[in-house]
């Protein structure tokens, strides 16, 4: 009985970090291509940047950006110009896998140290009146601290931008082209 108490236990407890699906809400569908707009650091993570090093900021707008420009370029929803909708996309929260290069310092942390990793965005599609017409949300965390072991400071947050990316962008193109 006790053992079965604690795989459900376990199951519950663990049901969060598995949540990978997007939540895509649209009062409307753009109708041309989308450009990007500055990647934001959400409070929760900006709070952090004593203990992170602001540093760590700019090298995740960075790989964030670059997901994005990857993915919309892919379904050919990316303009620079004459564009009918601005993505902004926050980064909320973000774990290192392993501790930062500031994180070291300050506490003595070994690099050796890791842990599960991830990160919470968030993004609103403005149309060209400044209206909001779609909301994105999305969360990933490891499920499992051994997946961690071979990672780098930054491998589960960098696989949840591209998870991220790659799901609003599917998102957006199956809206465009079902007309909603």
């Amino acid at each position: 009985m006790r053992y079965l108490v604690s795989i459900l236990a376990a199951a519950v407890l663990a049901a969060p970090a598995f949540a990978q699906g997007l939540s895509a809400n649209y009062s409307a569908s753009p109708t041309g291509p989308v450009a990007l707009a500055n990647i934001e650091i959400g409070e929760t993570l900006f709070d952090k940047g004593d203990e992170y090093g602001v540093r760590e900021f700019d090298r995740l707008i960075r790989t964030l950006n670059a997901d994005l420009e990857r993915e919309l370029r892919g379904i050919s929803m990316l303009g620079d110009g004459g564009t009918s909708a601005v993505l902004h996309v926050t980064i909320e929260d973000a774990t290192p896998n392993r501790p930062t290069f500031a994180q070291q310092g300050a506490s003595g942390v070994s690099w050796q140290s890791y842990g599960r990793g991830g990160a919470h965005l968030t993004a609103e599609l403005h149309d060209a009146s400044g209206n909001v017409i779609a909301t994105f949300d999305y969360s990933w965390e490891t499920p499992d601290i051994r997946d961690a072991q071979f990672a780098s400071v930054w491998t589960d947050t960098h696989r949840t931008f591209d998870r991220f990316a790659v799901r609003l962008a599917r998102s957006l193109e199956e809206t465009v082209n079902s007309g909603s």
